[in-house]
């Protein structure tokens, strides 16, 4: 008897067709060297930091305010323990990916756009072309060092895990139990990763706004709309405002999750979420 496989919810029918094939990244380096200094740099800010930012609250506010859940509502509590796993996994691959995973020390042709290492490198290149002061050079080499994985234990261990996590040839964890990573995750050394980072970020924005070599990677001035309307501009100087904004954010749509799940009425799940703090991590 022929054995049943496991089957897709999707018919062949309804999968489109590709054309082509992915860009090699050659192609990649090449556009991405075309694209202004600038939109890498708006594209850091939007896509890669906030991102981490909010990817890493928003686990792990879940782990805090639904961790009575495994003991008072086995219903809820076994689902959600699931997802808040998944949720902190998800957000160290975004914060390795906002310094490349570590990788970008051994292999600095082939990092994602989007990273601080490659708005280094790009910085360095608009520097060296420019014959910048030793100094403006140095500072650069600081703000690459601050990031190196192999001076800073936080961002060590998140390469560490994103090797693990990203289908790295290491990764079952079995056979690497360094800083106790196949047994248990330390959040407080991804955080401290995460702030290294934004910081960087900070700096990295206010160093190009310092730097006369570097006016590409500045923030053009606002242009009204063609019904007179002004946009709000984000500066990457301002990363950290921003940051403990997705922060609160965070906190809030898993408070407002909690209070759903908990009472009945809503002044029952406005009172529950008001008093209960769940576990401190």
């Amino acid at each position: 008897m022929k054995r049943s496989s496991f089957e897709s919810e999707y018919a062949d029918s309804v999968l489109p067709t590709f054309q082509g094939a992915p860009a090699t990244h050659d192609a990649v380096r090449i556009g991405a060297d075309v694209e202004t200094p600038w939109t890498q740099m708006s594209d850091l800010l939007g896509n890669t930091v906030l991102q981490a930012v909010q990817s890493f609250y928003l686990a792990k506010r879940s782990m805090q305010y639904f961790s009575d859940l495994p003991d008072d509502d086995d219903r809820v509590g076994r689902a959600i323990e699931d997802i808040n796993e998944r949720l902190m996994r998800m957000a160290v691959l975004d914060i390795a990916a906002l310094n490349d995973g570590g990788l970008s020390f051994r292999d600095p042709e082939n990092t994602r756009v989007a990273s601080l290492p490659t708005a280094h490198r790009r910085m360095k290149r608009h520097l060296t072309d420019a014959n910048a002061s030793a100094a403006e050079l140095d500072q650069l080499s600081e703000l690459q060092t601050d990031i190196n994985c192999d001076l800073y234990m936080p961002l060590l261990y998140v390469r560490h895990l994103r090797n693990k996590w990203a289908g790295h040839p290491s990764l079952d964890r079995r056979f690497d139990a360094w800083a106790d990573a196949d047994k248990e995750l330390s959040v407080a050394t991804v955080e401290a990763a995460l702030a290294r980072l934004v910081n960087n970020a900070r700096d990295t924005a206010l160093f190009a706004s310092e730097s006369p070599a570097l006016q590409d990677f500045r923030q053009p001035p606002a242009v009204a709309n063609p019904d007179g309307s002004w946009p709000m501009e984000v500066k990457l100087s301002n990363v950290v405002v921003w940051a403990d904004l997705m922060r609160v954010s965070a906190g809030d749509q898993v408070r407002a999750l909690r209070a759903q799940i908990t009472g009945k009425t809503m002044l029952e799940r406005f009172a529950h979420t008001e008093a209960y703090r769940g576990k401190q991590y």
